[in-house]
């Protein structure tokens, strides 16, 4: 069980550089993010093509946040993603 969930956490840190190196490049839509990776022939851990739901759903997961810029997850909105309002009504 440890050695798959380092095996997980080793894909999701090759992604996080790779969605940076995007954004860096200008591609900020999740769309943009899966057209890059497809090109790229970068898979999911399943060996599927990405679509820009399936980037969507990884740029918001907990685990993603934790490896995204050094370690420190990011305030930065994507484009296309829902931002949820955590606020609680007064």
């Amino acid at each position: 069980m440890a050695q798959r969930r380092q095996e997980i956490e080793a894909f999701v840190r090759h992604l996080v550089v790779e969605v940076e190196a995007a954004e860096a490049a200008g591609m900020t839509s999740p769309q943009a993010i899966a057209d890059h990776f497809n090109a790229k022939g970068v898979t999911t851990r399943k060996g599927r093509r990405w679509t820009g739901a399936t980037v969507a759903k990884f740029l918001s997961s907990p685990v993603t946040k934790r490896y995204r810029s050094g370690g420190k997850p990011t305030n930065v909105p994507i484009a296309g993603l829902k931002q949820r309002n955590r606020s609680r009504p007064s």
